[in-house]
């Protein structure tokens, strides 16, 4: 039993790759401008040639007829798409309903000496340190280095400049390619992490599953255990973190420190710089990775774990956490990727959710704070003044004086509100909520006799 699919997929084995009606034979070897973002290619043999994993592993095919294309796009699922009576454009959808276009480049010439070295090439790309071809050390690469280097390195090995400062031509292209080959993976934080935790297969298949690079989600990892787009990232983690309401109330900064799992990326090649780090390194957790099977006729996706090559440990994330002037209780304070590492995925983020400590002093209900003053009864019929220190530590004053208006006598319970002595409002600081005073009358415990008889005469 499975879910529904489009009629497409389950009769593509009726169109095998290659096969196109006459019509459309001058489609053989044409190149394509796919929805804005890369070439691709549709090549004689049926291949369809896409900058994928998937395709760059032969899983892309496509075949043709009545001005329509279909592309098996690997793990991505069924793309089926319209050719205009120009003939130069090409528009669509996936099977999910996500519209597609393309754009007519020209023609490529394929044969297997140009497959071989393309492929000789990729392989070279795998093989290479990134960092390295950017002149960098891994350890100390910092966003700003990563750009400084390519902006050098492009502009030495650019085909203009190579030329006339006496580099070979071919050689600087090549080298120019890596250049920018390296800084496209390092220059974005989540192919980076991919990269560092994974390699460049782990970036590919991240790649692959973008729907805004042109790969999107997998229908049949979907409908067969592939998961969706998301399943190149991990989960993420969240923290409690008690705050004082004096913090909450003044902003400030504090420091806490997680322990995580990292991957160790040193450990895939033991130097004598850091074979001593490498020393507490144990085993990485197993991996998910994709595989695909034949199941019922359908060529379809499923996951299995396999044990990791990579080395892991555990390391302290050290966080320094902004508490804003007024935040509130349950405040979700997100620290992007900082969470456990797994190889060849994007770690999820570290959640700090702040929850507020019990106050002595003062009870908070949203913008307003509320405390309790203690009169005596005599303060409380004739007037007193009282002063206390605020979370700030400036004080405020409370005075009374029934002599000017008897309204001033305070009666057991009573409240009342000084506006802008509450918390600082979040994200307007300059703005506060009130205070809420509550008189509770402090009563003699006894009275002696001349006493009472001495309130009889007073008192109405």
């Amino acid at each position: 039993n499975h879910q529904s699919f489009p009629c497409q997929q389950a009769c593509y084995e009726r169109f095998p790759a290659g096969e196109v009606s006459e019509d459309l034979e001058w489609l053989k070897g044409t190149v394509w401008r796919w929805n804005d973002w890369r070439d691709v290619d549709l090549v004689p043999n049926g291949q369809f040639l896409a900058p994928t994993r998937e395709c760059e592993m032969g899983d892309c095919h496509w075949f043709a007829r009545n001005k329509m294309v279909y592309i098996m796009w690997g793990n991505a699922g069924l793309h089926t798409v319209k050719l205009d009576d120009s003939k130069r454009s090409l528009r669509g959808m996936r099977y999910d309903g996500e519209e597609l276009h393309a754009t007519l480049r020209g023609r490529r010439e394929h044969d297997e000496e140009e497959e071989d070295d393309e492929e000789e090439d990729d392989g070279d790309l795998d093989d290479e340190d990134l960092y390295e071809i950017l002149g960098l050390d891994f350890e100390e690469a910092t966003d700003a280095t990563i750009k400084k280097a390519f902006r050098k390195l492009s502009k030495e090995y650019h085909p203009d400049r190579a030329q006339n400062s006496g580099k070979d031509p071919e050689e600087a292209a090549k080298m120019f390619e890596k250049v920018r080959s390296a800084y496209e993976v390092l220059s974005d934080a989540d192919k980076r992490l991919l990269y560092d935790t994974g390699g460049m297969e782990a970036v590919r298949e991240y790649v692959a599953t973008q729907g805004q690079e042109g790969g999107g989600r997998g229908m049949f990892g979907m409908f067969f255990g592939g998961g969706g787009g998301n399943r190149n990232r991990d989960r993420d983690a969240e923290y409690t973190l008690r705050v004082s309401l004096a913090d909450m109330y003044k902003g400030g900064k504090m420091r806490t420190s997680i322990n995580r799992r990292v991957v160790c990326r040193g450990c895939s090649k033991v130097t004598d710089k850091n074979r001593e780090r490498c020393s507490a390194c144990g085993k990485c957790p197993p991996e998910v990775r994709m595989v695909q099977r034949q199941m019922g006729g359908f060529l379809v996706n499923q996951q299995e774990q396999v044990a990791s090559k990579e080395r892991c440990k555990q390391e302290p994330a050290k966080l320094n956490v902004d508490i804003e002037k007024g935040v509130a209780q349950g405040e979700r304070i997100v620290f992007p990727r900082m969470s456990d590492q797994t190889p060849g995925k994007i770690p999820g983020d570290i959640v700090i959710i702040l929850e507020q400590e019990p106050n002595n002093q003062f009870r908070r209900d949203g913008d307003n704070l509320a405390t309790v003053v203690h009169p005596s009864l005599k303060e409380a019929l004739t007037g007193f003044s009282h002063s206390f220190a605020h979370l700030d530590g400036h004080e405020v004053e409370i005075e009374t004086d029934p002599r000017s208006d008897i309204r001033q006598i305070i009666k057991p319970f009573e409240k009342r509100t000084i506006r802008g002595e509450g918390m600082p409002r979040h994200n307007v600081p300059s703005e506060s909520g009130s205070l809420v005073v509550e008189f509770d009358i402090q009563f003699p415990e006894s009275l002696s006799e001349e006493q009472k008889q001495r309130l009889r005469e007073i008192l109405p």
